[in-house]
């Protein structure tokens, strides 16, 4: 393989890696963000269910 196909294929196989790892660094945050919203989702559930909150509801009624 002459020089320059081999220059050019590993600056396309770089331009792959970066491309790759731009995906998974996208897919990785998206993930992220849907656990931490899941989360929330089941400390606000958690919370409603439990006594604290009857007990912050009273509270904020006797205002």
């Amino acid at each position: 393989m002459p020089d320059a196909e081999k220059r050019r294929f590993a600056e396309a196989l770089a331009h792959w890696a970066e491309d790759v790892a731009l995906i998974r660094a996208r897919e990785r945050a998206e993930a992220i963000a849907q656990a931490e919203n899941q989360a929330k989702v089941r400390l606000a559930d958690a919370f409603h269910i439990s006594d604290l909150s009857k007990h912050h509801g009273a509270k904020l009624r006797q205002k």
